[in-house]
């Protein structure tokens, strides 16, 4: 690797800096499109080491030249640098989801919105993932803003430490106070590593969205700048070395990094200390390393876009795969393409016009401003007729995405196909068996049901729902009486509060976590029926799968809380001693505290002793099969979809699932009621049924589907002599 220079016309900006910028957002973009590298999240690691570093040293030259920090003048450079792309993406990405979305996502964008352009962000974005309803939801298309956040709460905060300490010194008479702040940095930076490893293991959304957790990267970088001096000691040998092994070691981050381990602590710490080492290969040198082709033109014109390039495409994504759908061959060369149009555009537009400008200087003669016009004439006339373009390839899009449906519906063939293989193959099977002409003929209600199921997979127009899409989806998080019996303990519920049906009659216990919760107005609406012979006792929670495994769980009070809600359910079912206990977990994907996914085989363990333990307390033991975790509404349902972009099957896991647990409960006599027939024809499985809109999320059923399918669970229920 020979010497670098800096870009030609562009003084002040290191060849290393803006490769490590472009290879920062490469990754990123890279993983949010394709999905590999799998650790190309670990290039917003790299912008907080180069955000640290920068602003540090921005810092301590304009204490060693002037004597002193102005915040008023940093926070006026930071403005103009960041605030006027951030809030045309902002403003431009919820008109665009408006428009392509639908009116039932707009007040979520919105929000999403406000939070982004307050630059608190992150702090949102992790409420919602530690709230178990709200990670059903659908990816918002500002997610990616939470970094930006924290490095916009940093620039907040660490100027005040520097001013402080720079006024200290200077009444010392001690010139800057570097040695100051690299202990203040060291400091701040162990404390939140510290708290970065501890909130990872207990909490680690919180842990990977939060300010806290993450200052030890911006820490980091500005430790560097701090000691920008005996960096400047570097022999020339050793600087191209340190180069290779910091790119190295990024190179191994992004393509080896497993997404489940441990971020920001530990998993942040190669990506951090390589970026410093390619940091201080160029910090002091006279020209920083060349870093090959990382240095060549386009690559430093990447890094010049990469700020525009990560505010833009996160937003074309989420709002392309609305509008194309998930096909790689489309979708891909779209985003890619579309990404970097529009980012040349905001940043010759809007980014570098407003860095250069005169805004917030003093200028009563106008006489920046009208040298600055002339600079940017020819840019804007360039620029207009991009935008122009844009628009009119933007119009075909949406023309074109309104005129065909983005999915057809399934032949007729595989409906009748899937309607045969829902007879027989249902939850234990492959659903691809055929039916045999002499199994007994369906109940009535099923075989009613089952018309409606095919007449909505087959639909090509959305129909009138009650209550519309967009209703479900503000209204996503429902509520009321007998969901409030899925958190009995925090609301004072006592046992009578959460039980419903007859008193004189057998007695049915339901166990399990959120997916439990969601039959309950079925179940419920069935045991409150004029003769129906039995009452329904719920003891499930929301987040706690009834099986003897600890599931992780964003917030670590959750997981003690449920572990405590198990043991008093059991508790309580040894006393009633009811005729049956119905159980009904969810079949997600699962990761099980200190070891990691939950396979089959960990799956089965957790749940046979819970069952045999159950058949010990009851007469018997059912497992009522959970809808098929699959396609999200508040995802595929926009304006430019069409209901068969919303039809899914059951996945891999949902099968082995029930397959498990048949096994499991069969071998104490009891039965797994197969729910597939209330939600699905055979493997095919639409977003409504009738009028009424299936889930609410990926897996919760909505209210009104429950009240509309409770005659047919109750014929599936009494096949299998479960209620009377």
């Amino acid at each position: 690797m020979r010497p670098g220079r800096p870009p030609s016309g562009r003084p002040g900006l290191r060849d290393d800096v803006q490769a490590l910028r472009a290879v920062a957002v490469a990754v990123v973009v890279a993983e949010h499109v394709t999905g590999r590298p799998t650790g190309g999240f670990v290039g917003v690691d790299v912008f907080f080491v180069l955000s640290g570093f920068l602003i540090t040293g921005l810092l301590l030259k304009e204490a060693d030249r002037t004597g002193r920090v102005s915040l008023g003048a940093f926070w006026r450079r930071r403005a103009k640098r960041i605030l006027p792309a951030s809030l045309v993406v902002l403003v431009a990405g919820t008109v665009a989801s408006w428009a392509l979305l639908g009116p039932g996502r707009t007040p979520g964008v919105l929000v999403d919105a406000a939070w982004s352009g307050l630059s608190v962000a992150n702090w949102h974005f992790a409420a919602q993932g530690t709230d178990y309803f709200a990670s059903q939801g659908p990816v918002s298309p500002f997610q990616h803003y939470w970094s930006l956040a924290v490095e916009e709460q940093f620039y907040l905060v660490w100027p005040l430490v520097v001013v402080v300490l720079v006024a200290g010194a200077g009444r010392r008479r001690r010139g800057t106070p570097r040695l100051a702040l690299g202990a203040v940095l060291a400091v701040v930076g162990s404390a939140s590593f510290a708290l970065a490893l501890a909130q990872t293991a207990q909490a680690p959304t919180l842990a990977y969205f939060s300010t806290a957790t993450r200052a030890w990267e911006l820490a980091a970088g500005g430790l560097l700048a701090t000691c920008a001096a005996g960096a400047a000691r570097l022999p020339a040998w050793c600087r191209p070395l340190l180069a290779v092994v910091g790119l190295a070691g990024i190179a191994v981050a992004a393509l080896g990094t497993d997404p489940a381990a441990g971020f920001p602590a530990p998993g942040a710490l190669l990506p951090v200390v390589s970026t410093l080492l390619v940091l201080a290969a160029g910090t002091g040198a006279a020209r920083p390393p060349r870093l090959g082709p990382l240095t060549t033109r386009p690559v430093l014109a990447l890094g010049d876009l990469s700020y525009s390039v990560y505010l833009w495409h996160f937003v074309v994504l989420v709002l392309a795969t609305a509008l194309l759908g998930d096909e790689p061959s489309t979708l891909w060369p779209v985003v890619v393409v579309a990404t970097l149009l529009l980012s040349v555009i905001s940043y010759h537009l809007v980014e570098r016009p407003l860095i250069d400008s005169p805004l917030f200087s003093a200028d009563p003669a106008g006489t920046a401003w009208r040298a600055w016009r002339r600079r940017h004439a020819r840019v804007g006339v360039r620029g207009g007729v991009a935008v122009l373009v844009t628009a009119c390839l933007v119009a075909v899009a949406l023309a074109l995405g309104s005129t065909a449906p983005v999915t057809a519906p399934p032949p007729l063939l595989e409906v009748e196909e899937a309607s045969a293989s829902g007879r027989e193959g249902g939850a234990a099977g492959t659903g691809n068996e055929a039916a045999d002409p002499g199994d007994e003929p369906e109940a009535p209600l099923t075989a009613a049901w089952r018309e409606q199921i095919r007449a909505a997979l087959q639909a090509t127009t959305w129909p009138t729902l009650q209550p519309t899409v967009e209703a479900v989806l503000e209204g996503a998080r429902e509520s009321g009486p007998r969901l409030a019996c899925g958190d009995a303990e925090a609301r004072g519920l006592s046992r009578s509060d959460c039980t419903f049906g007859a008193a004189d009659g057998m007695t049915v216990v339901l166990v399990g976590d959120s997916t439990a919760m969601h039959w309950v107005d079925a179940l419920a609406d069935l045991a409150e029926a004029p003769g129906s012979g039995w009452q329904l006792v719920v003891q499930a929670k929301f987040a706690c799968p009834f099986v003897d495994l600890t599931i992780e769980n964003d917030v670590a009070r959750n997981v003690e809380t449920c572990r405590a809600h198990k043991q008093a359910a059991r508790a309580v079912i040894a006393e009633m001693r009811p005729d049956v206990v119905l159980v009904t977990n969810s079949y997600q994907d699962f990761d099980e505290v200190g070891a990691g996914p939950v396979t089959p085989a960990r799956w089965a363990a957790g749940f046979e002793p819970v069952v045999t333990e159950l058949a010990a307390s009851a007469g018997s033991v059912a497992v009522l099969a959970p809808p098929p975790d699959d396609a999200d509404i508040a995802s595929c349902y926009t304006r430019v979809s069409t209901p068969a972009d919303c039809i899914s099957r059951p996945s891999s896991t949902w099968h082995a699932r029930a397959t498990s647990d048949r096994a499991t409960v069969e071998a104490v006599g009891g039965h797994l009621v197969d729910t597939l027939p209330v939600t699905c024809l055979g493997q095919l499985c639409p977003a409504f049924v009738g009028t009424a809109p299936v889930k609410q999320d990926r897996v919760h059923l909505t209210r009104v589907f429950q009240q509309a399918a409770s005659p047919v669970l109750g014929e599936l229920l009494r096949a299998e002599g479960v209620i009377p």
